[in-house]
């Protein structure tokens, strides 16, 4: 048994090694092209201990943006921990989610100079999504005939909301609009959904890169 939570820890060990090397690299080199082998370098693993983890440099490159990710929900879980009201939560998770759609500098950066492509968007988790939905339902805060159904409605907004912002297209004020309209739309009137989003907001992390990485690209 102790030999297999040995084995476990140090692929772990090596697995998270690798991320933070395709971070690292990526950040100090920005759109310059990365191979494997510089990740295994970088590492200090061998190249084919690469392929026991990602099958792509891809697969590797996505990983870095779970972490990402998993730091952007952890600070989300932070700042609704207080709140009670289920309006109040879903006004502010909307809210937080597109300034950090906007401001996450580290998930932005990092998408721009991997070159990824595709629907790589920073939100809510939709199964919290879902649990908030039919908490205010419950509540009776919300007005909401079929809980899946308005789940898909809101994470299609929230979608495509933040692919107009990565887009430049929208502005801070349009993000207070959005949530307005999803609060309208769970049943709230217009002028509460308007008082909640007037309501400021916790401070944001704002996801920087680390030091030495940025360092390395000044340099190089």
């Amino acid at each position: 048994m102790n030999d297999i939570k040995r084995t476990t820890r140090k692929r772990e060990k090596t697995r998270a090694a690798l991320v933070q090397a395709t971070r690292e690299l990526v950040f100090a080199r920005g759109q310059e092209k990365i191979s494997i082998q510089d990740i295994t370098d970088a590492a200090d693993v061998g190249l084919g201990t690469f392929y026991n983890y990602f099958e792509t440099k891809q697969l590797a490159y996505e990983a870095v943006l779970e972490d990402i990710r998993g730091q952007f929900t952890q600070s989300l879980d932070q700042v609704r921990a207080p709140l009670k009201d289920p309006a109040t939560v879903m006004a502010v998770t909307l809210q937080y989610c597109f300034a950090q759609a906007q401001d996450n500098q580290e998930w932005n950066t990092f998408l721009v100079d991997s070159g990824l492509t595709g629907d790589y968007l920073l939100h809510q988790d939709e199964s919290q999504l879902l649990a908030d939905i039919e908490r205010g339902a419950k509540a009776g805060r919300f007005k909401v005939d079929d809980l899946q159904f308005t789940q898909s409605l809101i994470l299609g907004m929230v979608r495509h909301v933040n692919c107009e912002i990565r887009k430049g297209r929208l502005s801070r004020v349009a993000m207070a609009e959005a949530t307005r309209h999803i609060l309208r739309m769970l049943g709230l009137p217009d002028q509460v959904a308007k008082a909640l989003t007037q309501n400021p907001l916790p401070p944001l992390a704002v996801g920087r890169r680390n030091e030495p990485a940025a360092a390395l690209r000044s340099v190089s």
